[in-house]
């Protein structure tokens, strides 16, 4: 029980001196609120990137050109590499060119710039299709001057009516649309899925048009094959095709997609030491408090000590004081925490990663008002060991 009257007593302390423990707890307040806040946008900024990056699946490997090397042109991919690796590559699952290339064309009484790029019937992607559907074997095998179009390109090109079993015309061909994908909202990543004015292709397709160029390879790995050996084997046989000075850039999708979520976290964790940094602070700010509240109270310990309360009563007392000065400047920052993180979490649902993503609430307030009992416990153990030090005959002369 004695906890409980010790923790009413600290209350009634800290009420008596409102404006003086209001200034100790600023420190608390705002390194506890910074803490909360970038870990919980961390964690879910994390959360809603993984989602949205997940959306696109395992993209493979991508292998290009070294822009910066001299015999660029003597490493220009073609097509009969995409067999040769495809037969020769003991690493490699599936091989696809990709091409993409912009177009003009006439959309009513205005022209319009349109990506035409490649893409084949290998799917690993969740992108949900609102009409139509997306190319299969047969269609990429017979080259079939079919597309498939964004929701953004369908709506210019057809405004709210049907898209299906309509045609668009580029790069002086018509190609019958299959299908539309759906609406989806992926904030930064949108750009993955393509630019607004997207029509997709099949690469059998793009291959037979006049200006078609291949601009690089598109490797899924074989599931025994890492990434690492599966770079090494394309870029090996890259090199016997078209000789050792022809120099290739490899992308792997799943790595980047890794570095960029460790970059989140390794972020998020900087500046949460600034948040930290701001709770030592605002300990040492409550330490300083208690050493003057025991030079204040010397002749309350003498009296106290005089009739009959012990070391460890004192001792129990002041700590107490700097832990309700803790805790209760923790609850302010977590609810000023909590309040921040929510309002920036609907922008990085919206603007950033388009996925909503849930914060686990629990882990983060438990440490963040463990942390605070550890500020008070810590840095008012030395004021608190002060005063049940102190001789009640001093403490009584005490003026």
């Amino acid at each position: 029980m004695k906890i409980w009257e010790f923790f009413a007593s600290a209350l009634d302390t800290l009420w008596a001196n409102k404006m003086r423990s209001a200034l100790t707890m600023i420190g608390i307040v705002i390194g506890t609120a910074a803490v909360i806040s970038i870990f919980a946008l961390g964690q879910s900024a994390a959360t809603s990137i993984a989602a949205s990056l997940g959306t696109f699946g395992d993209q493979g490997i991508f292998f290009f050109p070294d822009a910066g090397s001299r015999r660029i042109r003597a490493a220009q991919i073609q097509w009969r590499d995409v067999a040769i690796l495809r037969d020769g590559c003991s690493r490699c699952f599936r091989v696809f060119p990709i091409y993409d290339q912009y177009f003009s064309v006439r959309l009513g009484h205005t022209k319009e710039v349109v990506e035409l790029a490649s893409d084949s019937d290998y799917v690993v992607d969740k992108l949900p299709m609102a009409e139509g559907q997306r190319f299969t074997a047969d269609d990429v095998a017979a080259a079939k001057p079919i597309c498939n179009i964004l929701w953004v390109t369908k709506k210019k090109f057809f405004g709210d009516g049907p898209a299906l079993g309509k045609y668009i015309r580029v790069a002086g061909r018509r190609f019958l649309v299959t299908g539309v994908y759906a609406d989806v909202s992926l904030g930064i990543f949108n750009g993955v899925a393509g630019g607004d004015n997207t029509v997709f292709i099949p690469y059998t397709t793009f291959h037979h048009l006049p200006t078609a160029n291949i601009l690089g390879l598109q490797v899924f790995r074989s599931a025994d094959s890492s990434a690492a050996q599966t770079i090494d084997e394309v870029q090996a046989q890259l090199a016997r095709i078209h000789g050792p000075r022809a120099k290739y850039e490899a992308q792997d999708f799943s790595q980047q997609a890794g570095v960029f979520l460790s970059v989140i976290a390794y972020v998020a964790v900087g500046i949460s030491a600034i948040g930290g940094i701001a709770l030592v602070v605002g300990g040492i700010g409550v330490m300083n408090i208690m050493l003057v509240s025991v030079i204040e109270r010397t002749r309350e310990i003498g009296i106290r000590k005089a009739i009959g309360a012990s070391r460890r009563d004192i001792l129990a007392q002041f700590l107490m004081e700097a832990i309700a000065i803790t805790l209760i400047g923790g609850m302010i920052g977590t609810a000023l925490g909590v309040g921040a993180a929510l309002a920036a979490n609907s922008f990085i649902t919206t603007a950033v990663a388009g996925q909503s993503a849930s914060i686990n609430w629990f882990s983060i307030l438990a440490t963040a008002v463990g942390f605070s009992v550890a500020i008070g416990l810590f840095f008012g153990t030395y004021p608190a060991a002060r005063a049940a030090a102190l001789s009640p005959i001093e403490c009584l002369r005490h003026e």
